[in-house]
């Protein structure tokens, strides 16, 4: 599954909340989520986490961003998961990130190694940087550039927003993958609603243009 959480600014300016208290209500929300996720069953969530095109937001807002992914990587996900069943890593530009950023998502991979559920973040991350990276390791291994992508296909992708847009999310691998995009926020999703769009996914036929 992909996760697209989004809309945090547009809640803050209609809940009277700063950037920080918006971003950190939605790294809870994202953990709640991803625990609703693991209990369906579901093996593997990507979470957006930051573009490459992100990074050009005015600082205040990185800012924020950044201080609430480091309580989601160094407090929410050892609280809620269990390291020896859940793995996290990071995909995308670490050069392009702040230390104090990569310091906590270091910890965290390096503390969660199961192999029942996978977090996958992507910060940084430019569809185009994955795929000439992709070509690079495929030509090293002589392999297939499918089996040459970190990531593999998406069945389904939840976007808290209305807009119909990926915003470079995985491409690739979302070539058949359901859309879902939402009308209600992120920091308004409850756990039922993750609950309800799971099973409506699985009682819809998968035909991947067959």
């Amino acid at each position: 599954m992909g996760l697209i959480p989004d809309g945090m600014r547009r809640w803050a300016g209609a809940n009277g909340a700063t950037l920080t208290e918006a971003y950190l209500r939605g790294a809870e929300k994202v953990t709640e989520i991803l625990v609703a996720l693991q209990r369906n069953c579901v093996q593997t969530v990507t979470v957006y986490n930051l573009s490459g095109a992100n990074l050009s937001r005015h600082v205040d807002e990185l800012e924020a961003v950044y201080a609430a992914s480091i309580h989601f990587f160094g407090t929410l996900i050892p609280a809620r998961f269990d390291p020896a069943v859940c793995s996290v890593r990071l995909h995308g530009d670490r050069s392009s990130l702040p230390e104090h950023y990569l310091e906590a998502a270091r910890g965290a991979e390096s503390a969660m190694n199961g192999e029942g559920f996978r977090i996958n973040v992507l910060a940084a991350y430019d569809a185009r940087d994955e795929l000439r990276n992709a070509h690079v390791k495929a030509r090293e291994l002589g392999c297939d550039i499918n089996d040459a992508f970190d990531i593999g296909d998406v069945d389904l992708v939840i976007r808290t927003t209305p807009e119909p847009l990926l915003s470079g999310f995985l491409p690739m691998q979302c070539q058949y993958a359901q859309l879902l995009f939402l009308t209600t926020p992120l920091n308004e999703l409850e756990v039922g609603q993750v609950d309800d769009l799971v099973a409506d996914y699985r009682r819809a036929p998968q035909l991947r243009g067959k």
